[in-house]
């Protein structure tokens, strides 16, 4: 009766939210396109640019960070 559990993956709410309104999906189909359960030309747009957003953030709270 052991199942494997998964762990929950966070998503930047920000980032989701700007990706709903560019492109008018849903948030579920969001969440599917960056996990890479959906297949098309849009779903690898939407993981791209996610990753590159994200980096992005990430880059400016390291670059705030190192400034305190």
């Amino acid at each position: 009766m052991s199942k494997l559990r998964q762990k929950k993956t966070n998503y930047n709410e920000e980032i989701i939210k700007a990706l709903i309104e560019k492109y008018g999906f849903k948030r579920d189909y969001i969440y599917k396109s960056i996990r890479g359960e959906r297949v098309g030309t849009y779903p690898l747009k939407i993981q791209e640019e996610y990753k590159t957003l994200e980096a992005a953030s990430k880059k400016i709270i390291n670059e705030k960070i190192n400034d305190l």
